[in-house]
């Protein structure tokens, strides 16, 4: 009985050893975190400005594309366009 348990208990070290190698192997992964949140904190101020950036183009964009719509619709077509207050 004895020698059964003593190859138990060197089972159990062996796997206890196996199983610190994995964990030493994987301790590095949660550190990565301090690299990546300054990575993603610029990556976030690129893309909103980026963002920002064709907000702005459309905006001009829909601003010039109203102003020659209301240029063609009342010195070529003639229509007046009116605002009454009531």
């Amino acid at each position: 009985m004895l020698p059964d348990l003593l190859r138990y208990v060197n089972g159990m070290l062996e796997g206890l050893a196996v199983a610190r190698r994995v964990l030493g192997f994987l301790g590095p992964v949660p550190q990565a975190a301090d690299l990546v949140a300054p990575l993603m904190a610029v990556a976030s101020v690129l893309a909103l400005a980026l963002l920002t950036g064709l907000a702005v183009g459309s905006l001009a964009t829909l601003l010039v594309t109203v102003f020659a719509l209301y240029y063609v619709l009342t010195e070529i077509f003639g229509v007046s366009v009116d605002l009454v207050r009531v």
